[in-house]
């Protein structure tokens, strides 16, 4: 599949799974938070890690700057 995450989508989603994945570790919400926590975390590492983004592919969205534009635009398909 093709790329569709920009470089600076990338480093936020990066940030976002450390603080999620981390608070999930702490154990400092409940066990329903801690879960998803999880969840959100490891999709958000994800994501960065491949850079492909499936929110992003079904709403049009490519912030890939291998796309022909620039890192942090919208252009919808």
């Amino acid at each position: 599949m093709k790329q569709n995450v920009g470089i600076l989508d990338t480093a936020l989603r990066s940030v976002i799974a450390i603080i999620c994945l981390s608070i999930a570790a702490e154990g400092l919400l409940p066990q329903a938070g801690t879960i998803a926590m999880v969840v959100i975390g490891s999709l958000m590492w994800i994501s960065s890690s491949f850079g492909l983004c499936f929110v992003y592919k079904i709403l049009g969205i490519d912030t890939y700057p291998g796309a022909g534009h620039g890192i942090t635009q919208y252009y919808p398909r």
